[in-house]
Parts: structure tokens; C-alpha cells; sequence
């Protein structure tokens, strides 16, 4: 009958029974010289974070199981880490009374499915993260070279329309004043996919144009390279190279090749038709 006898909180004056340690509005306690309660809440905040360390269990003066957690992760040299957290999951779930036997306060259970909600959706993000940036990464550069080489084709098929007005010849001029006599009207033709250059197509330089021409070929020279684009655009060190009959290649070239002049010569080393060879060995 005592333990049902009510009375009212001598601070917020809600209506309180004799077996309430607390008063459940405001929290305060209901009579002197009962102990303190624990919240719960930092309980399971201590745990959640700290909880490797039994910081929770020394704060909710249950500190023998708080040393054992501590030894076991300090002896072990994080090799059991994961045997104590997941002891520290359950005490963050089922703990509800400190080492005093007095119940705590707040509601810990559900700011525990919060806390384990928030890391495991950090988790399993940084997890998705680290596997899928480098595969988007891949991808957008496999983008880039294939755009990179459907730009060339399109220089590629302007040069053989050049030429069937020109006697199969191709402009003479190297370089850019080589590209200005091709019948192309699209700036973007002209920068690589992967670059970040802004092409004015009315000042077309070497500034704004990620291609290199080499002229004075003809298009019954089918083996010849007559425009690649500038080292450095691609993973690996990949440069797209235009071929005389409108074809593209992409070759590896070793990562110190990293100017036009270097292209030339790699390719002048590689080349066995000694004409060819010696065209671009004049181009160097």
C-alpha cells in the first residue's frame, strides 16, 4: 500500500507514487538522500564512441566490467576490438540500472538504434564510396578517350575531304594553320573531352587546341601519322593518333613522353617503313 501511496514533486508538482525515484515530468528526485540517477543517454553515448575503453561502465559506476573492457582491448592490442564492441552493443540495448542498482534515466535504447542506424549508414557509404569512386573514375576516363578518338575521326574525315579537292594531298602547313584549312566549323572538335581548355574557334591556337597536325602527307600514305593529341590527357599515359587513311589509334607511351617532340620521336624509333621514318624525323 506504501508503494502506491501518491504524492506530488516538490518541484514541478506532478502527481508522483512512492516507488518513483524520480519524478518522471521533470527527472528531480523524490525524496532526499536517494542517489542521483545515470542518464541513459550519455550512458550510450559513452558507449558508442568510447566504449573500447569501458569509458560508459566507469561512468555508470560499474566499473568492474569498464576495466575488464579496457584490459582486453589494451592487452590485446586491438586484436579482440571486435569481441569488446560487440559487448558494448548489447550493454548499449539491455544496460538500464548503474552499478548502484539505480535505475537510469532517458531514453537510451532509442538513441542506440539511432546512433547504430547513423554508423552503419557511414559505414556501408564509405564502403560504397571507396568501391564505386574509383569505378566512376575508370569509366569517366574510358569516356574521355573514346570522345578523344571520335574527335580525331572527325579531323580525320575533314583531311580526307581536303584531299579529294586537293589531289590527295593534305594541307602543308604543320600545326595549327595545317587544322584552320580543314572544313570544320565545330570548336569542341578541337580539346579533348578529358581537357579543360575554352575554344574560341575564331583564334584558334596551340593554347586552346589539344591536337598536333603534321603536314606535307597525302591520304595514299596510309601508315602515316598525320595529327595525335598531347601526352597527358589519359590514364597510363594513352594518346589517340590519326592516321593518314582516317583511322585512330591509341598507343601507351612511356610516362616520361610528355611533349609533341617526344610523341615524333617514339614514334620515328617505332616506325620501320624508312620513308615514313624519315617524315616524321623531319617533323621533330
Amino acid at each position: 500500500m506504501t508503494e502506491n501511496r501518491e504524492s506530488t514533486c516538490a518541484k514541478c508538482g506532478r502527481k508522483i507514487t512512492a516507488a518513483d525515484i524520480n519524478c518522471p515530468l521533470c527527472g528531480a528526485l523524490t525524496a532526499p538522500g536517494r542517489l542521483e540517477p545515470k542518464s541513459r543517454v550519455a550512458y550510450v553515448l559513452l558507449a558508442f564512441f568510447f566504449g573500447w575503453a569501458g569509458i560508459h561502465n566507469f561512468y555508470a559506476k560499474r566499473t568492474g566490467e569498464g576495466l575488464v573492457q579496457l584490459g582486453v582491448t589494451l592487452l590485446s592490442c586491438g586484436l579482440m576490438l571486435w569481441a569488446v564492441e560487440l559487448w558494448v552493443l548489447i550493454e548499449m540495448f539491455t544496460v538500464s540500472r548503474d552499478g548502484r542498482n539505480v535505475p537510469m534515466r532517458g531514453r537510451g535504447i532509442l538513441t542506440a538504434a539511432i546512433l547504430l542506424a547513423a554508423g552503419a549508414l557511414l559505414f556501408f557509404g564509405a564502403v560504397g564510396g571507396a568501391v564505386g569512386y574509383p569505378f566512376y573514375l575508370r569509366c569517366r576516363q574510358e569516356a574521355a578517350l573514346t570522345g578523344c578518338r571520335e574527335h580525331l575521326s572527325r579531323i580525320g574525315a575533314a583531311l580526307l575531304l581536303y584531299a579529294d579537292e586537293n589531289g590527295g594531298a593534305f594541307p602543308a602547313a604543320d600545326g595549327i594553320p595545317g587544322f584552320e584549312a580543314l572544313p570544320l566549323a565545330e570548336a569542341e572538335v578541337w580539346v579533348c573531352p578529358s581537357g579543360s581548355e575554352q575554344v574560341d574557334f575564331r583564334r584558334l591556337s596551340r593554347r586552346n587546341c589539344s591536337y598536333v597536325y603534321l603536314g606535307g602527307a597525302d591520304r595514299e600514305q596510309a601508315e602515316c601519322p598525320v595529327a595525335f593529341e598531347l601526352p597527358g590527357n589519359h590514364a597510363r599515359n594513352r594518346v589517340n593518333i590519326l592516321y593518314a587513311d582516317g583511322r585512330v589509334e591509341t598507343h601507351v607511351f612511356p610516362g616520361s613522353v610528355r611533349s609533341a617532340v617526344e610523341v615524333i620521336g617514339v614514334l620515328a624509333d617505332l616506325e620501320p617503313d624508312p620513308e615514313l621514318k624519315a617524315f616524321l624525323l623531319r617533323k621533330r
